[in-house]
């Protein structure tokens, strides 16, 4: 009778630790989801920006009340905060949670941040040479060897650990207090509540979970980020015929007198055009070209994509456009008003 007891609390230990380990598992599932949601919605919002794509939205960081889903910013130069909530709201997202109930939180490596000056932005230009500045380190706290640096992170905070302690108001957008520290865990010497900020950098904890520390984190690298990012640029500069601006829009644009020629290549990145070339720059800074893309403006300029950029003059009515860098290249070719890009 003793044995057939000890054999069916076994067997109960045994039962409890599958559907232990199967709860985690499902949790794990339903985390991981909303993190991929998080980390495409920012890519989609970095890729999609009409005035200024690269850049990632402010965190959703309040210190007077609950969290309300949106941005927070610093005037027209800076972020409140560059670790805080996710800004579902600005994002187009869903509030989104993991599976303990708790929204997610966010950090940005701050030169990408939407809220920069004009004359700050030509001086921290977003191309696709910018490096993130977040750093993910392991429970050795080595780097995390063919992802560093990283341009964002995504971290789902789960349940407490020990020493937090998770209050203030229960029915806001986000339910809690905006403390870090009662979200985000500790492990070593790194302290994924801070990012153990030196300047503009950033270093968080990707570790293995536990009673001490259970945070989940999605990131964003640069090889994620940036080939989508190049043909968007790629495609603005080439224009089309449905607008004024831009290549094909001077060749043929929706309204006015067609020029149906393209015009040639700059010597220098901001020249003017000079018929003595066949490869060369996009002339868009010669006036008398007034090539004016409507859609990003000096942004193009500003942040370096001109200087990037290939303009090999085929033809007066034919033209390529190419960006290469350390992604690859992408190209679109322009014969009279028809456009033909790479392969996606």
């Amino acid at each position: 009778m003793l044995m057939l007891v000890l054999l069916l609390i076994a067997a109960a230990a045994m039962l409890s630790g599958v559907n232990g380990s199967t709860v985690r598992v499902e949790r794990d599932k339903t985390t991981a989801a909303a993190l991929a949601e998080a980390k495409a919605a920012l890519i989609g919002y970095a890729l999609t920006s009409d005035t200024k794509p690269g850049t990632l939205p402010c965190t959703d960081y309040e210190t007077e009340k609950y969290s309300d889903g949106s941005a927070n910013t610093n005037g027209s130069n800076n972020c409140k905060a560059f670790i805080g909530r996710l800004p579902s709201k600005q994002l187009g997202a869903p509030m989104l949670k993991d599976s303990y109930g708790e929204c997610l939180w966010y950090a940005l490596s701050p030169v990408f941040r939407n809220q920069m000056t004009v004359a700050n932005r030509k001086l921290n230009p977003i191309n696709s040479n910018t490096p993130g500045t977040i750093t993910l380190v392991n429970d050795n706290e080595a780097p995390l060897g063919n992802v560093n640096p990283v341009i964002a992170v995504i971290i789902a905070p789960n349940s407490p650990v020990k020493g937090q302690i998770r209050s203030g108001e229960a029915d806001g957008y986000c339910p809690g207090d905006f403390l870090a520290g009662n979200y985000l865990d500790t492990r070593g010497a790194v302290n994924n509540a801070t990012g153990n900020v030196a300047g503009d950098h950033y270093t968080f904890k990707l570790g293995k979970a536990g009673d001490d520390f259970n945070d989940q984190l999605l990131y964003i690298t640069a090889k994620e980020f940036y080939p989508a990012l190049k043909k968007r640029i790629v495609r603005e500069i080439v224009g089309d015929a449905g607008v004024a601006g831009g290549l094909v829009g001077y060749y043929h644009p929706s309204t006015g007198t067609p020029h149906n020629e393209y015009p040639c290549p700059a010597k220098t990145v901001d020249g003017n055009a000079d018929c003595t070339l066949a490869t060369g720059f996009v002339p868009y800074n010669d006036d008398a070209i007034g090539l004016g893309y409507p859609t990003l403006g000096t942004w193009l300029a500003n942040n370096g994509w001109f200087a990037m950029t290939t303009y090999q003059y085929i033809t007066a009515t034919h033209i390529k456009v190419t960006l290469a860098d350390a992604f690859g290249s992408y190209s679109c070719d322009a014969n009279a008003n028809v456009v033909t890009c790479s392969a996606p």
